[in-house]
């Protein structure tokens, strides 16, 4: 972290005096996501100055590691000759992804610029949805037919080496381009150079084909633990393959639009973007939503208002009661959500870890509780006021654990994104919970308090 300051403030500088050549010296030597970190660091002008230095296959490389808002203000001051050899030097899926962010003018003018093949590439791959498997594939490989020799399908790889950079397995297809097998290259470069690669090739079972979701594509490299997955069509026809830095990409972009739905954002770059009113006109609705629960809320103590008048006691703690509900309500519904997700959690299992979570609320509860129900009676002086705390409090909380089990598990069984639930409503919920339960059990022993006061 020191080096990649050290480098921004000598570049800063540098850049500030024009000295190029000093520049192009400095970031030749280093990786193109450090490039990108930079470029991402440094002031608006500077990003633009920065990238236009860049060589036609550096650039290439930089391009889709900086983040959206650098990419879009170099996208505004790029050439439209560069922008097309940047394209038409990148690998088709990310071209693809960089034509997609482009006006549909000029991208059809770079699609007719860049070289055919490629072009065809990329709208091929423009056909799918982004947030699937074909959106996120790539359509250079290498796939030879099973009936090859392990030595001519080495030279085969020799002779795809400029199209196919990151190289982890060959694709082993029949006649009619089918997809029969999978051949790691460790393997075929140990095997006898006369062998047929149908000889040791591993099954190609594990496969997706362009429809499946990013985040299933993102499962089945995690439980499977693979570096590249091949995509077929229905019929079984090879069509590309994933890799895992895609897949990396997507675990991540997916676990921040999680966290922006649970925030009740819905999109990411309304953060980070500069147009306040969308960004306000996203946030409100949650805040509204919030806003009823306290109205909500408020009204029921309102409703309480004879309980709270004679026993003024009983306000110290609607706080405490209310926030510790609250937090192991969005506890429970984040395990949950992340459960979903990742598919750990699925209607089979729901009843026992509804059980689970009871118990664990109900454990943390008491812990709680006690700790309250002893200050209520140590702070008032009333013997009677701990115990009224205390079972409010493990009540709450018990009752909080399920409900942030549960709510999650409706949003999920409605075909509802259940990030969403998290947040405004699992804490609203569980403050109007709360107050039910805490000034109800006050109300109903409220003849035995009014006997200390």
């Amino acid at each position: 972290m020191e080096k990649v300051l050290k480098n921004i403030e000598v570049l800063d500088q540098l850049i500030e005096e024009g000295r190029e050549l000093d520049i192009m010296k400095l970031i030749s030597k280093l990786h193109s996501a450090d490039i990108a970190d930079l470029i991402d660091a440094l002031d608006e002008d500077k990003k633009k100055k920065l990238f236009g230095l860049l060589q036609v296959e550096t650039a290439s490389d930089v391009i889709m590691e900086i983040d959206e808002i650098s990419r879009e203000l170099i996208m505004e001051d790029i050439s439209q000759d560069k922008l097309t050899q940047i394209v038409d030097d990148m690998e088709s899926d990310d071209a693809t992804d960089l034509i997609s962010e482009l006006p549909e003018e000029q991208a059809q003018q770079i699609l007719r610029e860049i070289d055919r093949e490629d072009s065809e590439e990329v709208q091929e791959l423009l056909k799918y949805d982004k947030e699937t498997a074909g959106g996120i594939m790539q359509l250079e490989l290498v796939s030879v037919p099973e009936s090859v020799t392990v030595k001519d399908a080495i030279e085969q790889i020799r002779s795809s080496a400029g199209e196919v950079e990151d190289l982890h397995n060959v694709f082993i297809v029949n006649g009619g381009k089918k997809l029969v097998g999978v051949l790691p290259l460790r393997k075929l470069i140990l095997a006898s150079p006369d062998g047929l690669v149908k000889s040791i090739m591993d099954s190609a079972a594990i496969n997706v084909t362009p429809e499946v979701d990013q985040e299933e594509v993102a499962d089945i490299f995690r439980k499977y633990d693979i570096v590249s997955l091949p995509v077929i069509d229905h019929e079984g026809t090879l069509l590309g393959r994933i890799l895992v830095d895609d897949v990396v990409d997507v675990i991540e972009k997916e676990d921040s639009e999680d966290i922006m739905k649970m925030a009740g954002i819905p999109e990411e770059e309304l953060i980070y973007g500069s147009h306040v009113f969308e960004i306000s006109r996203a946030r409100l609705p949650w805040l509204i939503t919030n806003l009823f629960g306290g109205l909500l809320t408020g009204y029921l103590m309102w409703l309480f208002r004879i309980t709270l008048h004679e026993v003024l006691a009983l306000i110290t703690f609607i706080p405490v009661i209310t926030a510790m509900g609250g937090n192991v309500g969005i506890q429970s519904s984040s395990i949950m959500i992340r459960g979903f997700a990742v598919g750990r959690v699925d209607f089979n299992n729901l009843r026992r870890i509804l059980f689970k979570e009871m118990k664990i609320g109900l454990i943390m509860g008491i812990a709680c509780g006690i700790v309250a129900g002893c200050a209520a009676m140590l702070w008032h002086k009333d013997p009677l006021l701990g115990p009224i705390v205390a079972l409010a409090m493990v009540t709450a909380i018990t009752t909080a654990a399920s409900m942030g089990t549960l709510i999650p598990a409706f949003f999920k069984k409605m075909n509802i994104d259940p990030a969403i639930a998290a947040g405004p409503f699992v804490t609203t919920a569980n403050d109007i919970v709360g107050i039910l339960i805490y000034l109800g059990i006050a109300t109903f022993f409220l003849k035995f308090l009014m006997v200390g006061h």
